[in-house]
């Protein structure tokens, strides 16, 4: 369905000369990413209100989408798939936050950013088959991934003492990503024998 609508959209676009023809495979890649992308973001609001937790999803979305566009991770082989991962690990991440709220330690916090910043290190970025980094790029993803997850973990840490929810929210989106990227590095690791 993303890739029909994208394709119409892209052929529209073409026939009254707003995109280049030569591209136009191009910008209907860039509309399906978007509306998967915009599929996701309405599918983790919604759900947010439905709990109302309506500010932990934005939060969830502000650490989240700019954390894992810098470090990569797993990627889905269609935007079903990837919106279906995207939920669930926002369903988990609620849900273990909410679990966690009463009982964790600040020394658990600095576990889980530090097996997170742990995965940044060593695997960040991992490269999208469909997006292939220049060196160039590369190196600047990952010196802004390591500056980036460094601030968010750090003040994931010091929100702790402030409001527990939150902080557990956002340590434990950003494990969420480090997972992410475990599994990729063990997909690709695994299909390569």
């Amino acid at each position: 369905m993303i890739t029909s609508i994208s394709k119409k959209l892209a052929s529209y676009l073409s026939r009254k000369n707003i995109i280049d023809k030569d591209k136009k495979e191009i910008y209907q890649y860039g509309y399906e990413v978007l509306i998967s992308g915009l599929i996701g973001f309405a599918i983790v609001i919604i759900l947010g209100i439905l709990m109302n937790r309506f500010i932990e999803s934005l939060l969830f979305l502000g650490v989240f989408v700019p954390v894992r566009q810098l470090t990569g991770g797993y990627h889905a082989d269609s935007y079903l798939k990837c919106n279906i991962v995207f939920t669930v690990v926002f369903l988990v991440v609620m849900l273990v936050t909410e679990a966690m709220v009463s009982t964790i330690s600040i020394i658990y916090m600095i576990i889980l950013t530090a097996v997170f910043m742990l995965a940044v290190y060593e695997f960040a970025p991992m490269e999208n088959p469909n997006k292939p980094l220049d060196e160039n790029q590369n190196l600047l993803n990952r010196k802004s991934a390591l500056i980036v997850s460094a601030i968010i973990s750090f003040t994931s840490i010091v929100v702790y003492f402030m409001n527990r929810r939150i902080a557990i929210l956002m340590a434990m989106t950003l494990f969420s990503i480090a997972f992410l990227m475990f599994f990729e590095k063990y997909k690709v690791s695994y299909s390569k024998g």
